[in-house]
This record gives C-alpha cells, structure tokens and sequence, in this order.
C-alpha cells in the first residue's frame, strides 16, 4: 500500500511539470508567423508584424514588382530586435511607392529558439492603408490628386464623354476614363525633365545574353533631341584600367535583380571592365501602361554592333524574373553595322529592321517571335517614326505609318506555363510595361557567332570567358565604323487605344 501511495503522489507531483513541458513545446512549435503590415509614409514605407510572447527579432525582406525565387535577400532588407508600441516594425525611407507596385514579402521571425520564415502575398501599393498613398491611386489626398489631374490635362485629357471608351490602362491615373485615340504620353524633349526620365546605373546581368557595355551617365537634348551616345571607358573613367581595376556603383546603382554583380564591377583573370559605356533612361518610377499605340520618331545609330534600345519592359515581372520570362517589346530594332552576313549568307545589317518581343536569351531565338521589313539603305541614315500598337489582341508595327508586321499568340507556344494564368493569349503582353531608351552594343543576345562585316568576322564567341576582352581588342576593326553611333529621338508619344 505504502508503494502505491507513494507513486500516485509522484504521479501527482509530475503532472504539473509535464504539462509546463507540453505548453512550451506548442508554445515554440506552433508559432505562425503573422501577415506583414505595409504602410506608406510621407517617405517610405513601414513594414511591421504584432508582437507576442516569445518572439526575439525579426527580419522583413520586400521586392518591388518582382517575387523571391527563394529566401534571399530582397531589394529592402531590414532587422528588428526591439517591439515599439505592441509591434515589430521597419521603416524603408529610401523606398518611395508608386501607383501599380506590387510588393512581394517574406519575413524572418526568431521566436524562443527555433527561426520561422514566412513568404506573404503579394500587396498592391493602391490598397495598402493609411494617407500616403502613392500618386495615381484613386484615394490619394486631394492634393496629389490635384496634381495628377493638371499633368493629365496637359497630355489631351478631355472634358466631354468619350464617343468610343479605351482598353488602355495608365498610371499615374488621369482621374477621369481614357477616350480611344487620346494622347496620354507626350514626350518632345525641348529639355529633359528627369521627374519623368530616370537614368539607370548599373552594368548588365553577367548572364548569358549581357551586352559589352555599362549603363551610366546623363543623355543630353540638343536641338530638340534627345542624344544617347556610346563612350569607351578610357574617356569614361581614364584613371581605371580596363583590365585590371574595380568599380563600385552602390551609391548610385539602380539595379534590383542582383546588385552584386549590376553594382559592382571586378576584373578577374580575362574579365575585363565594360569597354562601352552609354546613357539608358526609363520611365519606370513615373509613367507605365497596359495597351496603347506607341509612336517613336528616331534616328538610329550607325557603327559595328551598336543596338538601338527602344524598348517596353515589365513593371512587374509577374511571370518570372530570368530569361526574359515576362518579356520584353522592341519597337524598333537595327543593327548597326553597315554590312552583316550571317553564316549562310543572310543579311541582317542596318538595312533590315526587326520589331517585335524579346522572350529568349538566346540569339539563335532571339528573333523567332520578331517581323522584320528590308529596304535598300540603312535605317540609322534618316529620322523614322517607329509605331506599335499593343492591344489585348494582338501587336502591330508600324514604320512612318506603314505596317510591316503582326502578331497575335504567344500561350500556345510553350514557352512558359506560367502565361496560361493568363486569360490573355497575348500573355506576357498583359501587364503594366513602361518605356526605355538606350543602346547596347556586342553581347550574346543580339549576334549569332561567325557573322561576317564587310572586312572581318565578328570577333568574339559567345559564351566564352573572354568574348568581353576579344571585343575589346579588336576595337581597331569596329571603332573607325563608328560614323554616327548616336541614337537620336525627336519625340515620343504614347495613344490609348
């Protein structure tokens, strides 16, 4: 009996301490990270999550306009290791919002001694709380919204009803519905208004379809337009040699995708520094759109393996980030170079103009889903006006108004199974995209190896180690070809359709 006694006691005596171990044990395993909180702020935004017991310190990563392929690092990153008035929160103060951003999240939460790692859905900036919206929402303080309204008014916004609607969608919004035909982008560059052109900082991806040049320094307006012209490094940083230096363009870079490599340059063994540099603007922080008649009046550059940038790009990459996943939109594409055959005897130089969507990195396919009109003399010989008119049907080009080309399906090519999200057989050319200007010269995407000039073969291979560093050194048979290797472009104009 006393033995009996003695373990009930005992039995007694444990249950108290086994049921504190079991409300630890669900107290640390069966924490849930909360949804995340996005605020703006008169700058920046906030980040934050409630606080309950046992949470140590948390970590907010956020991408703009682009999701994680996994847990690393986004373009916002930020650590707390103190709650402040029942929340664990961080303020982004370099991160102004625009109308249309889709913020992608995921959040790094130490609770007890276990890490929990959350990855949230995404959040439209126009329906975030509070009273700092971004402009172009429809519920932004009456100030903003006064300003929006002036500036759609000085790009053709109209009083009166519209006689036929548009499909066009626009940001930031014009406070009143689109009319078909209404000019809603105008661009004549008397100047160059950088609230609404942003320069890019920043060198191309090393993937395999970067280009031989770095993307910095301010394009100039003389006489009306807008001139973008390539520069050697020599004259763009002489006191760096090209072989054997680093650059870092932290301060000023404004790469997303992977600022270690678009942000640092670092030569190493045959990996030289860009031997071009040249300006690239974008409206991509001020003026996107979904389906318009895009109409670009330019003159293209002459000289071997200059590209021409006249491009549409994703505001948000919804459909992927590599690869061209979410695609790309060439208005207007031609070479540089006064002659070019390809292995087989094709020209393809600037006599032959090439429209159409870039979906591939690779430059046998790069060109699969382009059109393409030849004419006897180069095109960089005169001024043209390149259109596009995108419609959720389909996309036609134009040059001085006449088309040349269309295209109307890109699902069904399986390409990407992503885009039958989509309801749109025009997918990836269903979303916001906003214009850029630049050019580009060498690189993997736009040349096929063993073209022919004229004179010589092109004198690098793609995908080789040191394709950068041959171009380079071979600036003797391509630099004297350089005549007129600006692009120029008088205006640009954006229509809804």
């Amino acid at each position: 009996m006393s033995a009996a006694l003695g373990l009930r006691k005992y039995q007694v005596h444990l249950l108290p301490l086994l049921l504190i171990l079991i409300n630890s044990i669900i107290g640390t395993y069966c924490y849930k990270v909360p949804p995340v909180t996005v605020e703006p702020l008169a700058r920046g935004f906030r980040v934050s999550i409630p606080d309950e017991s046992g949470v140590k310190s948390v970590a907010f990563n956020v991408n703009r306009n682009r999701n994680f392929t996994g847990f690393e690092q986004g373009d916002y990153s930020g650590q707390v290791h103190e709650p402040h008035n029942g929340r664990w929160q961080y303020d982004f103060v370099k991160g102004t919002l625009a109308a249309y951003d889709t913020l992608f999240l995921w959040t790094n939460v130490q609770h007890g001694t276990a890490m929990y790692r959350d990855q949230g859905k995404p959040l439209d900036a126009c329906e975030l709380p509070g009273n700092y919206l971004p402009r172009g929402c429809a519920r932004v303080v009456s100030e903003i919204d006064h300003m929006t309204r002036e500036q759609s008014s000085s790009v053709g916004s109209q009083s009166e009803p519209c006689d036929e609607g548009s499909e066009t969608v626009m940001s930031p919004q014009s406070g009143r519905p689109l009319c078909k035909g209404q000019l809603i982008f105008e661009e004549n560059f008397d100047q160059l208004n950088e609230s609404l052109w942003q320069h890019e900082v920043r060198a191309p991806l090393d993937s395999i379809d970067a280009e031989f040049v770095l993307y910095d320094g301010k394009a100039q307006v003389r006489d009306g337009q807008l001139s973008i012209e390539p520069t050697l490094w020599s004259n763009y940083r002489p006191d760096l040699p090209i072989t054997h230096a680093q650059l870092d363009l932290s301060e000023r870079c404004t790469g997303t995708h992977n600022r270690q490599k678009e942000c640092v340059l670092v030569t190493s063994g045959p990996i030289i520094l860009p031997p071009v540099v040249a300006p690239r603007v974008t409206t991509k922080e001020s003026f996107q759109f979904k389906y318009g008649r895009v109409e670009i009046r330019a003159q293209l550059p002459r000289g071997d393996w200059l590209i021409p940038l006249l491009l549409l790009e994703p505001y948000m990459e919804s459909y992927g980030q590599t690869g061209y996943e979410s695609g790309q939109l060439r208005v207007a594409m031609a070479r540089g170079n006064d002659q070019l055959r390809l292995p087989h005897g094709k020209l393809i130089d600037g006599r032959t103009l090439f429209a159409g969507p870039v979906l591939s990195v690779e430059a046998t396919q790069r060109e699969d889903f382009m059109v393409q009109l030849r004419r006897s003399v180069h095109f960089g010989n005169d001024f043209h006006v390149y259109g596009l008119e995108w419609s959720s049907k389909s996309l036609r080009f134009t040059v001085d108004g006449i088309e040349f080309g269309e295209l109307t399906n890109f699902v069904d090519t399986g390409l990407n199974p992503s885009w039958r999200r989509s309801s749109s057989p025009l997918a990836p050319f269903d979303r916001m995209f906003y214009i850029s200007l630049g050019l580009s010269v060498g690189g993997f995407g736009d040349f096929v190896d063993r073209l022919r000039t004229a004179t010589y073969e092109k004198p690098w291979l793609n995908k080789h180690p040191q394709a950068k560093l041959n171009f380079w050194q071979s600036q003797d048979k391509w630099l004297p070809s350089w005549k007129q290797p600006k692009l120029l472009v008088d205006y640009v104009r954006v229509y809804a359709i």
